[in-house]
């Protein structure tokens, strides 16, 4: 915040935020020092403190310091705060602004629109143009305007413990090296930047002899070196599951995890969902260690040790190619041959699950695709290519060149970076926005290496891990913050804009590796514009950047298809390799590494709608846990809640057991992210390190992991559902597409007008009626509804202790049920909010009125009026109400501060003792009707879109008026298979569901 020097009460105030930070100012204003400061810092010089209440203090600083993060703490001129003069031509205010750009996830961008009141970003939604999104978005996206307002974030450059200036910076490291850069070496997360690309080029013209990393915890070299194998070239493969008739995920979660994730759930529920009993719908076959999103919604899935699964791949292979007589090309039958031992690996009962599956591909032929996880090895991915090769499914897989950069020879891994570090081969380096003291594995040392180099240079978003090791520290922009460039996993191009000014006088990595090429000192977006007209040109270029920019993309940059073939000494080189590969005894128990599905791999650690977020599957929040099979907890003594110490290759840590329904026995799921040590205060204390396990060999899964039970030691889970049984009463329902085919009218009783005490609404003047219906088919249960929900409605964070007392706040919940045997569920997502009830039981106990039913049928909650009696919730049938028990934007210091900036002003903000659940995003409505009013025209069908709506990828959720038949919403409606929850308590909901429907495989035997 100051990078020349700290005030002393910036000093005395560090660390503390929220309400504190306000009495903290008051109580340390009595001190004659601290009275002293305040007059030399206030604008103009200022009084003598003495001839100034301490009233009249408090006045001034709550206006001067309210903005501390965003104008900074040092000395400055007097600056007057006022409204507009001259209102900017562009802004309008209260009415909403969009801008494009991309948020980047390890090198592959997701294009965004981003929503800013009077140039204040609050929401992030889908760019329908952009080919990662289709309008759609990840609880990343949802929650990354969150960071933007984090308070913990880095707020000003030092050296060492000293501050300093960007000017320093460049003096100390624009200056020419006499080594050609021998001892120099960079540090970079995966991108796809053609900007960054275009700077190593320019650092290495400069500095021939200096190397770079690129390092990210999830990004795996596996799918490169398995395409490698295939066809002679690291390529990249392509999906497009519209064509899929048969899809075989190998430990490959594409539905919520693995890059263009967001686009392949839309591509998969297009041909997922069955609109009628004679329609058709595709077949998902899954094997993994642990339940994903994608491997709950699979009709069939084999729950597998890591080690198990290349053994499974290679007998379906077989199958397919040996039995089936699918012809990779110009492979010859004998040089498969080597298939045969690998089949010989897997148990009878499994050999039939592989037998029925490779004749289902087979059938499927052009619309089969086999997609393998980025944790298997090399072997797997080509065992991939080479059964997509012999389907001839070319519509369905194909492959591109690889699209994210490379330094080419001057690039090397991370340990190969350790070594030379070892060797005192490195007197500089540079970490760019990569926490790799936290996220690199155990046994490189990297935080004890790190401190040997002379000079360590850290461009971060936090004092993280990282950064404690650097003798040089610059803030990181935010993405909303920031220009740039980046690629889509198709290679599509995005150009990145800034929503808002750095907050914290952060740089780009762009800038400093500006710095190390030589160039004169220019801004992020000097340089991104330069080195695009440089590679664009032409008299058009104006017109072309600021289409670029209104889009969001540069058309027609997506990577062409290659015309790749398979190579016959790749192919006998994976199968040699998967054969040499012996697998562990079969009493070993193996732990198996992933990024989590909130913090991801622990840059997202310090943001509160991500901890509070609940685990797709587990409905874990603010932790994570060892995840064990029910048969592996039994055989170990150990039950959910227990803590245990996992020890591997002599490395320990202490972590609580969760028992996992669909959970591979003899296996230890451990998610990424957690146990966090830098200076990002929340995420202090929440979970345990898992990388503290992770070796470089092994960095995916290992074998031979220990665990002991600590006696009588107890850690709270704090889950947001643990009860998983439907008791009998039809709330999730899910049936085979052979028996919605026999008996489409399963759901007839769970619809229609029910007997009711309560008098029949009077028909009024014809207008909106707005509903809601939900496909559970295509419900994936990734949970970026909730936190889009969150993000639109100003939902508090409660923090742990109240989620433990089941207080969480979210108005929309994903329930999951799981039903048939614990080891080999079936699981169905449901997602639940208010179901707005023609007949609301919560309508007629309130005493004071303030929940109504509204003329367009929407159940609405009157903030003043309610009193907390609380009656209206114990009336709820669906418990979706949510009292605040305490005043949570104050009492929880991540619903204070800097975040207040995200809130919607569109929203109010509740108080203690007021109930409060899901609108309908009323306020969207009311917008839609406020601009047909003034364009005097009804309102359009679809205009209206809540935020749950605009976030699903599969799109599950329909919403609009009843009055618009030829809605989705509507037709979805009249399906046979719609039915309303607990249709037997006559509350006539408007929301409706749609029954799960299952596309099993007859040959199959159910377990």
């Amino acid at each position: 915040m100051a990078d020349q020097r700290q005030t002393p009460w910036s000093a005395a105030l560090d660390g503390k935020t929220g309400k504190a930070y306000w009495r903290s100012l008051a109580e340390l204003l009595e001190s004659p020092e601290l009275r002293e400061a305040a007059a030399r810092e206030l604008p103009g010089g200022g009084g003598e403190p003495v001839a100034v209440s301490r009233r009249s203090w408090l006045k001034l600083l709550g206006a001067s310091m309210a903005l501390a993060g965003v104008s900074g703490c040092r000395s400055r001129a007097a600056d007057k705060i006022v409204p507009y003069v001259t209102t900017p031509p562009e802004v309008t205010p209260g009415v909403l602004r969009y801008y494009a750009t991309s948020l980047d996830l390890d090198g592959f961008a997701t294009g965004v629109l981003v929503e800013s009141h009077e140039g204040r970003p609050t929401k992030i939604e889908g760019n329908p143009e952009h080919p990662a999104s289709l309008g759609s978005t990840g609880a990343y996206e949802q929650a990354s305007v969150l960071g933007l307002y984090d308070q913990h974030r880095a707020r000003a450059a030092r050296r060492g413990h000293d501050p300093a200036t960007w000017q320093a910076f460049v003096q100390q490291f624009g200056g020419a090296r006499s080594d050609g850069g021998a001892g120099l070496r960079f540090v970079l997360r995966p991108t796809g930047s053609p900007l960054v690309l275009d700077l190593i080029g320019r650092v290495q013209a400069r500095y021939p002899a200096a190397r770079f990393t690129f390092h990210a915890p999830a990004r795996s070299p596996h799918p490169a070196r398995g395409a490698e194998l295939a066809f002679g070239a690291p390529l990249q493969a392509q999906y497009d599951f519209r064509t899929a008739d048969v899809i075989l995920a190998l430990d490959a979660d594409f539905l919520a995890s693995m890059p263009f994730h967001a686009r392949y759930a839309r591509q998969f529920a297009e041909r997922r969902r069955v609109g009628s009993p004679t329609g058709t719908m595709n077949r998902l076959y899954v094997i993994e260690p642990g339940l994903t999103p994608t491997g709950s919604i699979a009709d069939h899935r084999l729950r597998k040790r890591p080690s198990d699964v290349p053994a499974i791949a290679a007998a379906i292979a077989a199958e397919l190619l040996l039995t089936e007589g699918a012809r990779p090309g110009f492979i010859p039958p004998q040089a498969l041959g080597a298939l045969e031992p690998l089949r010989a690996r897997v148990s009878e009962a499994e050999r039939r699950f592989v037998r029925a599956l490779a004749r289902d591909l087979a059938r499927g032929g052009l619309a089969s695709v086999v997609v393998a996880g980025e944790r298997q090895p090399p072997g797997v991915h080509a065992l991939a290519h080479l059964m997509n090769t012999a389907l001839r499914n070319d519509r369905a897989a194909w492959t591109t060149a690889g699209t994210l950069i490379t330094a080419g020879a001057a690039e090397q891994d991370l340990t190969a970076l350790a070594e030379e570090i070892r060797r005192g081969a490195v007197d500089t380096l540079v970490l760019l926005e990569n926490n790799v003291v936290y996220t690199a594995p155990a046994d490189l040392e990297l935080a004890a290496l790190l401190r040997s180099v002379p000079s360590r240079v850290y461009l971060g978003l936090y004092e993280d891990e990282t950064a404690a090791g650097c003798d040089w520290f610059v803030p990181a922009t935010h993405e909303l913050e920031a220009w740039g460039d980046a690629r889509a996993y198709d290679g599509t191009t995005s150009l990145v804009q800034p929503l808002i000014e750095p907050l914290f006088q952060g740089k780009t990595t762009s800038e400093v590796l500006a710095v190390f090429a030589g160039e004169p000192p220019r801004s992020a977006r000097e340089l991104l514009r330069d080195a695009w007209a440089a590679r664009r040109g032409g008299a058009d270029f104006d017109a072309f950047w600021e289409d670029a920019l209104r889009r969001g993309l540069v058309e027609g940059t997506a990577a062409p298809r290659e015309s790749a073939s398979l190579r016959l000494d790749g192919v006998i080189a994976a199968l040699a390799q998967l054969a040499a590969a012996a697998p562990p005894p079969a009493d070993a128990i193996e732990v198996a590494f992933s990024v989590d599905a909130s913090v991801y791999d622990g840059r997202f650690a310090n943001n509160p709608w991500l901890l509070e977020l609940p685990d797709p599957v587990t409905k874990l929040t603010w932790d994570n846990a060892a995840l064990l099979s029910p048969e592996t907890a039994k055989a170990l003594g150990v039950e959910s809640e227990d803590v245990v110490d996992l020890e591997l290759g002599g490395r320990k840590i202490s972590i609580p057991v969760l028992v996992a329904p669909g959970h591979a026995d003899r296996t230890v799921s451990l998610t990424l992210g957690y146990g966090r040590s830098g200076a990002e205060s929340i995420a202090a204390g929440v979970g345990s390190d898992a990388y503290r396990l992770r070796a470089a060999a092994t960095p995916f899964f290992a074998a031979g992991v220990s665990v002991t039970k600590r006696p009588d030691q107890k850690h709270k889970l704090a889950r947001t559902q643990t009860h998983w049984s439907l008791e009998g009463r039809p709330v999730a329902l899910s049936v085979p597409l052979t028996v919605y085919r026999e008996h489409p009218g399963f759901t007839e009783a769970l619809k229609g007008p029910q007997p009711s005490l309560m008098p029949a609404v009077a028909p009024g003047p014809l207008k909106e009626q707005w509903a809601m219906t939900i496909d559970l088919t295509i419900c994936t249960g990734c949970s970026a509804c909730v936190v889009a929900c969150q993000a639109e409605n100003n939902v508090p964070v409660v923090g742990k202790e109240e989620v433990l007392n089941s207080r969480e706040m979210h108005w929309l919940r994903i329930d999951s049920y799981v039903s048939s045997d614990p080891r080999d569920t079936a699981v169905v997502h449901q997602p639940m909010m208010c179901q707005h009830c023609e007949k609301a039981p919560c309508e007629y106990v309130c005493p004071v009125n303030a929940t109504t039913h509204s003329p367009d049928g929407l159940n609405e909650m009157t903030y003043n009026r309610c009193v907390g009696t609380r009656f209206c919730s114990n009336n709820c049938p669906y418990k979706v109400r949510r009292f605040n028990w305490f005043d949570y934007g104050e009492l929880r210091a991540f619903n204070t501060g800097l975040s207040r900036l995200q809130r919607n002003p569109d929203v109010t903000v509740r108080e203690r003792g007021v109930m409060e659940k899901c609108t309908y995003c009323v306020q969207r409505i009311r917008r839609a009707e406020i601009a047909s009013r003034v364009e005097d025209r009804p309102i359009r069908p679809g205009e209206v879109v809540t935020a749950c709506q605009q976030a699903c990828p599969t799109q599950a959720i329909q919403f609009g008026s009843l009055t618009h038949e030829e809605t989705a919403m509507v037709a979805w409606r009249g399906e046979p298979r719609s039915y309303a929850v607990l249709h037997d308590q006559g509350t006539r909901p408007r929301t409706m569901y749609l029954a799960r429907v299952n596309n099993k495989n007859p040959e199959i035997e159910e377990p």
